[in-house]
C-alpha cells in the first residue's frame, strides 16, 4: 500500500512506511553504509570482514596478536591495534528539526525532507546490521540516542515525530554547534556520520567541529534549502508558522540582494570546505525528488 506523506507534518506511520523502500533494495555486493553519493575522497572502509579502527595503549585481556610492535617500540610500552566488525558499523544521524526547518515555498518542508531522508537511511543501516545512533535538534532541546539495534530506530522515530508535529510556536534556542559538540563526544571512531540541515547557523566553530568529527569518521552533509532562500522575489510576503502570520517586505532590491548573498556565501563555503576536507556534500531543494535520488545511490552501491 502506497503512503502519501504530508509535505508539512511527520508521523510514525509515514516513517515506518519508508522501511518497505529500504527492504526492496538489493544488498548483494553493496558496501557498508559510509559515504553516500559521489564524495570527493575514497571511503576509509575496506571491503573485508574486519576493518582497522585505531591504535591504543594495551589493556589486560587484549589479544597479544594485535600488538602494534612499531608503536610499542616508539613509545616504550605496548600498544594494541583495534579492529571493527564490518557487520556492526556504527552509523550516526544528525537531523535538524528546529523551527527554521519548518518552511517551504513549494514542495516538502525542509524538516520533512530531512526527517524522511534520515529515516530511510536508518532503515537501510538497520537492514545491513549497522548500529544506529542519532542526534535530533528540536527548537528548545536536543535528543541524543546512543548506539542501539532496533531500539535505536524507535527512538529516532520518536524524536523525528516530536519535531514534525504542529506545536505552539517556540523560538529556536538550540544551535547546530551544540548538537555537533555532543556528537563529537558520542560518535565512535570509524563510524559514518550523516548531517541533514539547512546549515543556516554554520559558524566557523561549526566547521571546526565538523573537521574534528571527520578525522576518524566518514562524514556526509545533506544541505536542504528552499529556492526562495536563494532568490527571494520582490514583494510583500505573508509568512506563517501555522499559528502566527507576519509580513516580510522584500520590495527593496538591496534587501533581496543581501539575502541572496548570505545564502550563496553559506552554500559556497559548505561546498568548498567539503571538497577540501574530503567530505561528501549534497544539496537538495524542497521540490527535489530526494528519496528517489538516495534510493538510486543505494541501488548502485554508492552507500
Amino acid at each position: 500500500m502506497t503512503y502519501n506523506h504530508s509535505p508539512v507534518l511527520i508521523d510514525e506511520v509515514g516513517l515506518r512506511a519508508l522501511k518497505s523502500l529500504a527492504d526492496g533494495l538489493p544488498l548483494k555486493g553493496v558496501r557498508p553504509l559510509a559515504y553516500i553519493g559521489s564524495g570527493t575522497s575514497r571511503s576509509p572502509f575496506r571491503t573485508r570482514g574486519l576493518d582497522f579502527q585505531e591504535i591504543r595503549a594495551y589493556q589486560p585481556g587484549d589479544d597479544i596478536r594485535q600488538i602494534d610492535w612499531k608503536t610499542t617500540a616508539k613509545h616504550g610500552k605496548p600498544y594494541t591495534k583495534l579492529f571493527m566488525d564490518e557487520k556492526e558499523r556504527p552509523v550516526y544521524f544528525v537531523c535538524d528539526m528546529r523551527g527554521c526547518m519548518r518552511f517551504a515555498s513549494r514542495g516538502d518542508f525542509k524538516s520533512v525532507v530531512a526527517a524522511r531522508m534520515t529515516m530511510f537511511l536508518a532503515w537501510l543501516a538497520d537492514r545491513r546490521q549497522d548500529k544506529v545512533g542519532s542526534v535530533v535538534l528540536l527548537p528548545d532541546s536536543i535528543r541524543v540516542f546512543d548506539l542501539q539495534g532496533r531500539g535505536g530506530l524507535d527512538a529516532l522515530m520518536a524524536g523525528l515525530t516530536a519535531g514534525g508535529q504542529p506545536v505552539p510556536p517556540v523560538s529556536d534556542t538550540i544551535s547546530l554547534e551544540q548538537a555537533l559538540s555532543l556528537l563529537v563526544q558520542q560518535a565512535k571512531t570509524g563510524a559514518s556520520v550523516f548531517v541533514a540541515s539547512d546549515f543556516h547557523d554554520a559558524t566557523p566553530t561549526v566547521f571546526e567541529i565538523l573537521r574534528r568529527l571527520a578525522r576518524r569518521r566518514a562524514l556526509t552533509l545533506f544541505h536542504i534549502y528552499d529556492d526562495m532562500e536563494r532568490d527571494f522575489p520582490a514583494g510583500v510576503w505573508c509568512v506563517t508558522d501555522g499559528t502566527r502570520t507576519t509580513a516580510v517586505d522584500m520590495r527593496a532590491a538591496g534587501r533581496r540582494e543581501s539575502f541572496t548573498r548570505m545564502f550563496n556565501d553559506r552554500m559556497q563555503r559548505l561546498k568548498n570546505t567539503a571538497k577540501t576536507e574530503g567530505w561528501a556534500y549534497h544539496a537538495f531543494q524542497t521540490t527535489d525528488d530526494y528519496l528517489t535520488t538516495v534510493m538510486t545511490w543505494a541501488r548502485e552501491g554508492q552507500t
